[in-house]
């Protein structure tokens, strides 16, 4: 009996012993994309917060299904480096499980700050210290892109977590030159109206994207965003 007790004791312990394996070893993988409005000024990038998967992409991974989400506003800044900013995203909706991304840093912009006195065609600003690249997509036309670093997981970050990148690019024709956008924000005034449309990308691998494919991949939001803007104006 005592025999026949700890060979039954031993097969009831391994399905949890399975269990535990798998919750601490699945890491979230996969890609999200979203849409949303935001506002921003010399000290803040301000998310409305809410926001929407974006429409005709095709999330994957850990983020199938995803329709919406929260993000927060970031304010003291946008300064770039370490930062820590716990739950900065959440994907919740549609989701079968929900997944949270934690910023952790903040990349620095790859433009100049010459490129700021310059609305040639392809010219690249980044204000000191910023983490955006403006670019001059036409004559009217300025696309801005960050890339933010973190980790994402789902239920506790306890049970592991993922590297992962988002990549967020906005389109501004209101101020549609990188002298105005750039003068705007050095005087202290706000930029706002905008739609952004921003790729968060999951996986076990630490490598960060170069940033000629950050700005590549900004780039590529554009279009995404601007048919995302419909779907977001129709959910508010």
């Amino acid at each position: 009996m005592k025999l026949k007790s700890t060979v039954f004791r031993s097969m009831l312990a391994v399905p949890a012993l399975l269990l535990a394996n798998s919750l601490n070893a699945t890491p979230v993988t996969g890609m999200a994309n979203i849409a949303g409005n935001v506002s921003v000024n010399a000290t803040s990038i301000n998310f409305s917060p809410t926001f929407v998967s974006t429409t005709g992409a095709m999330e994957t991974g850990d983020f199938a299904g995803l329709t919406g989400g929260t993000i927060q506003s970031l304010t003291g800044g946008p300064v770039t480096g370490a930062t820590s900013v716990p739950g900065f995203v959440r994907f919740t909706t549609g989701v079968a499980s929900p997944v949270t991304f934690d910023l952790t840093n903040i990349a620095p912009g790859v433009g100049t700050l010459a490129g700021c006195s310059s609305n040639a065609l392809g010219s690249q600003c980044t204000p000191a210290g910023s983490p955006f690249t403006l670019i001059q997509l036409s004559s009217n036309t300025v696309v801005a892109t960050l890339q933010f670093n973190g980790v994402a997981y789902t239920g506790s970050a306890a049970t592991g977590t993922s590297p992962t990148t988002s990549i967020f690019s906005t389109q501004d024709v209101a101020l549609g030159t990188i002298t105005q956008i750039y003068s705007t924000l050095v005087s202290g005034g706000t930029i706002s109206g905008i739609t952004y449309s921003a790729s968060f990308i999951a996986s076990s691998s630490s490598v960060v994207p170069e940033p000629a494919s950050i700005l590549l991949m900004g780039l590529g939001l554009v279009g995404a965003g601007l048919v995302a803007r419909r779907k977001y104006s129709t959910t508010k």
